[in-house]
């Protein structure tokens, strides 16, 4: 996930100031990435800083161009500053506050009482599915013996590979033929998965309308959709359907009321498919867009790093942009936190009639002690887990 200008900004004033920890929680916070990729891109930006804007480390004012008057630049760059500064600010107040202010009542009807929504304030942005999907951005023909454990070593064995990952791309889409036959070779494998003995299935109904992805749970959108509620006392509710060619996912959070907080919704896919792929996964963080991630048990094959640049080569490998349709959102528009996503069946392996696990977890503002200092991670309401997931199928 790219980082806005208002975010690097910050997280670079925190890098200037000595505060390596808060930088990190700021990256964190920004990515949604784990505790050593935050920490490793931190001493990256650390590095590029210092070689790129060195006054921020001494305290200085960069040098000035020779042959202009300091008296006359000092003024105009001040004001310059001083009115930009104003423009960035006055967007950020808009974005975050301004945008949702009440305009207007809309009427709504409820499936439960966690489906209610209020017009406190107005709707946030609605993301658009794609209406045409290039299935060979996510499948190839594979060639006799091509298996996903072969096909993913040859894939970090590529120097096209080791360049993007080692680069700004690592987090780009990756449409390479290796990616592609790594893709079929899942997909294949997950057509004929089953679940272990004795294990329940849930099914997830087939509905006709598509529910619109914005973060707010509509009533008549969902009524047709399996629901699951936490028996934690949260009230968390989780919502699934398929429309066409896509699983829909949403969940109703009333027990999560804080705008600013660490909030996240995860749903894993294909636990246990391979001994080698952890999971998939989709993020969906405080307001639009999704992180899609497959976490595996494959590490680096070559020498060592030497370069602290390159930290990524010593942990199992972790793909990021591994869905290039999916869709997600969440939004405070009902006055409490409610996701909505959306993912492309045959780009995820989903197969219809063949069951396959899935879990979620919601994650919450952390745990502090007095001081402020984090403790641990906090959630509410989680629906299957990585040992015992959910079974769903649809038809």
């Amino acid at each position: 996930m790219t980082l806005t200008a208002l975010q690097a900004y910050n997280i670079e004033k925190a890098i200037a100031a000595g505060q390596q920890i808060e930088a990190i929680k700021q990256y964190r916070e920004a990515t949604h990435c784990d505790l050593a990729e935050a920490k490793a891109a931190i001493d990256r930006i650390s590095n590029e800083l210092r070689e790129q804007k060195p006054w921020l480390f001494k305290h200085t004012a960069p040098p000035e161009p020779k042959g202009i008057r300091k008296s006359v630049i000092n003024v105009k760059a001040f004001t310059l500053f001083m009115l930009v500064d104003a423009v960035i600010f006055a967007g950020v107040i808009y974005y975050f506050f301004l945008r949702d202010t009440p305009s207007s009542q809309r009427d709504s009807t409820t499936v439960t009482n966690a489906l209610e929504t209020t017009s406190a304030h107005a709707k946030p942005k609605r993301l658009k599915l794609s209406g045409k999907i290039d299935t060979g951005s996510f499948s190839a023909t594979l060639a006799d013996g091509e298996r996903f454990e072969s096909l993913y070593l040859d894939k970090i064995a590529d120097r096209h590979y080791i360049r993007r990952k080692g680069s700004s791309a690592s987090r780009q889409y990756d449409d390479s033929l290796l990616e592609r036959k790594i893709k079929t070779a899942r997909s294949q494998q997950a057509a004929t998965r089953t679940p272990p003995e004795g294990t329940s299935t849930l099914s997830i109904p087939r509905g006709t309308d598509a529910p619109v992805i914005d973060g707010i749970l509509e009533a008549d959108a969902w009524r047709d959709a399996l629901r699951l509620t936490s028996d934690d006392g949260s009230q968390t509710t989780l919502y699934a359907k398929v429309v066409g060619d896509w699983l829909f996912i949403a969940c109703d959070a009333p027990a999560e009321r804080t705008a600013s907080g660490y909030d996240q919704l995860r749903v894993y896919l294909h636990m246990g498919l391979f001994d080698t792929l952890v999971n998939e996964r989709i993020h969906i963080g405080r307001g639009p867009g999704i992180t899609t991630i497959r976490q595996t048990r494959f590490h680096w094959q070559g020498e060592p790093p030497s370069n602290d640049k390159e930290r990524w080569k010593k942990y199992a490998i972790s793909d990021w942009g591994l869905y290039q349709y999916a869709q997600g959102s969440s939004s405070m528009h009902s006055g409490h936190r409610q996701y909505e996503a959306a993912i492309h069946l045959g780009e995820a392996a989903l197969h219809a009639n063949t069951p396959f696990p899935l879990y979620t977890e919601l994650e919450t503002d952390p745990l502090r002690d007095t001081n402020g200092k984090f403790v641990e991670r906090q959630y509410l309401g989680s629906f299957g887990s990585d040992a015992q997931p959910l079974w769903l199928y649809f038809n």
